[in-house]
C-alpha cells in the first residue's frame, strides 16, 4: 500500500498508537514510522500549562496520505487531534482489527467507524499467523461469534487462583520454552 501511493507520487505518513506497533511496521515495511503522537508533535505548551499537538488545524501535517495502523488502539482524543490535523485532499487510511480489544481511552474508534457504514471498508478473512486449524485461530471465531471457547492441545485453560499458585504454573511452563518464544500477559503488575 505504502508502495502504491509513493508510486503514485504521493508523500506518505505511516503512524501507530504505541511506539511498539510503529517500530513492527518500520521492520516490516522498511519505511519510517511513528507514534501518533510524534506525527502530531506532541509537546509541553508553556504558555497553556499543558500538552498540545503541534500539529493541528492551524499547522495542518504536510503529507498526502497518512496510514494509521493498530487503529482499534485508538481513542476519540487522539482520532479527533489527527483529523484536525489534516489537510484538504489528504487520503487517511486506517488499518487494524475491530475484533481487538478497543482502545483504553473513551470511544470505539475504528468499530464505530465500520459500523457506520459511512467508510469504505475491506475485511481481511485469511489468517498466516497461524494455521486455519490453529485452536488460536478456531476459538478467536467462536468468541468473535459469542460462543466459548473449546479447548485443544494449543489453546489450553490452567486453572489458579492463588498468586504462588499462578506464579509456579507461569514458571513451569516457561522453563519449557525458549526465552525469545515466552509472552506472559496479565491484567495487572500487583502482587507476586
Amino acid at each position: 500500500l505504502i508502495k502504491i501511493l509513493e508510486d503514485a507520487g504521493l508523500e506518505v505518513a505511516v503512524a501507530a498508537p504505541t511506539g511498539r506497533a510503529a517500530k513492527r511496521i518500520a521492520e516490516t515495511s522498511k519505511k519510517t514510522a511513528m507514534t501518533v503522537h510524534r506525527l502530531l508533535d506532541y509537546y509541553y505548551d508553556e504558555e497553556l500549562g499543558q500538552m498540545a499537538f503541534g500539529r493541528n488545524q492551524y499547522n495542518p501535517l504536510e503529507q498526502d496520505a497518512i496510514i494509521i495502523d493498530e487503529t482499534s488502539m485508538m481513542d476519540l482524543m487522539l482520532t479527533g487531534a489527527l483529523c484536525r490535523a489534516l489537510k484538504d485532499g489528504v487520503r487517511l487510511i486506517f488499518a487494524g482489527d475491530a475484533d481487538q480489544l478497543p482502545s483504553v481511552g473513551a470511544g470505539n474508534v475504528l468499530g464505530d467507524l465500520i459500523e457506520s457504514g459511512y467508510v469504505y471498508t475491506a475485511r481481511l478473512e485469511e489468517v498466516f499467523r497461524q494455521g486455519e486449524e490453529s485452536g488460536i485461530i478456531i476459538n478467536a471465531h467462536r468468541i468473535n461469534r459469542g460462543e466459548y471457547p473449546e479447548y485443544t492441545n494449543d489453546f489450553k485453560l490452567l486453572a489458579a487462583d492463588k498468586q504462588q499458585e499462578i506464579l509456579e504454573k507461569i514458571t513451569e511452563l516457561a522453563s519449557k520454552s525458549e526465552l525469545a518464544e515466552i509472552q506472559v500477559l496479565t491484567p495487572t503488575k500487583k502482587g507476586i
